[in-house]
């Protein structure tokens, strides 16, 4: 069964959390993960909840951060890291590296975000964009990589705006991420996409042979039309 990343980024108000849990109760969703804002983290507590974030400290003097010590007292087994609106409005990038070091030494399983722009892609860069981030990401973490560690692939010019690559494109990238971690860090991984996943899109993306879930953003805000959405995933 393929995993379910629903990142709800800075969305819905307590009251629209309260119909989203009416909505979602008692369905049969074991593998989907929610990431809800920090502060409604613990309304999730009977279901898979991870943190959008970390802080790169595990402890201190950071005024508006969240420590992983302060994640663990809410249950909470994943993080998304790197993700492409950390990295470009808080220049996280130069922080991937302590985050998972964090996220692995508390038994907590990284959901690694990587992609390149649309220039980028333009320009034949992805592969070498996806290396470079893989290995800012995981080079100085080596002795800890016997933890569980989950990539996400979103192109970033797909990210909200219903521009998906064809799926041939897809599970070549996918190929090339599974080879590269298996080859230089002796990984087995499991490899998510994102970006505009979405009831229109769901059955031609669940051809791809090699996916192993999806991060969901937009589509995951509204209850009744995510739990359709996920219904369509195997």
């Amino acid at each position: 069964m393929k995993i379910i990343a629903a990142n709800f980024k800075m969305n819905l108000t307590k009251k629209e959390i309260d119909n989203y849990l009416k909505e979602i109760d008692n369905k049969k969703i074991n593998n989907v993960i929610f990431f809800p804002s920090n502060l409604y983290i613990p309304y999730f507590s009977k279901y898979n909840i991870g943190s959008q974030d970390i802080s790169f400290k595990e402890i201190g003097s950071i005024t508006g951060d969240t420590s992983i010590k302060q994640y663990l007292d809410f249950n909470i087994k994943y993080v998304l890291i790197g993700h492409s609106e950390r990295r470009k409005y808080f220049n996280d990038s130069k922080y991937i590296s302590d985050k998972v070091n964090l996220a692995l030494k508390n038994n907590i399983i990284p959901i690694i975000c990587v992609g390149e722009t649309e220039e980028e892609y333009n320009n034949n860069l992805t592969k070498k964009v996806l290396k470079d981030e893989l290995d800012e990401a995981l080079e100085n973490n080596i002795t800890l990589l016997n933890n569980e560690i989950i990539i996400a692939y979103e192109p970033i010019f797909s990210i909200g705006t219903n521009k998906v690559l064809d799926i041939k494109e897809i599970e070549n990238i996918i190929t090339y991420i599974k080879s590269y971690l298996k080859n230089t860090y002796l990984l087995d991984i499991k490899v998510l996409y994102g970006g505009s996943v979405n009831l229109n899109n769901i059955g031609n993306l669940e051809k791809i042979s090699n996916l192993d879930g999806y991060l969901i953003g937009n589509a995951s805000l509204d209850a009744k039309s995510f739990l359709d959405l996920t219904s369509k995933i195997k």
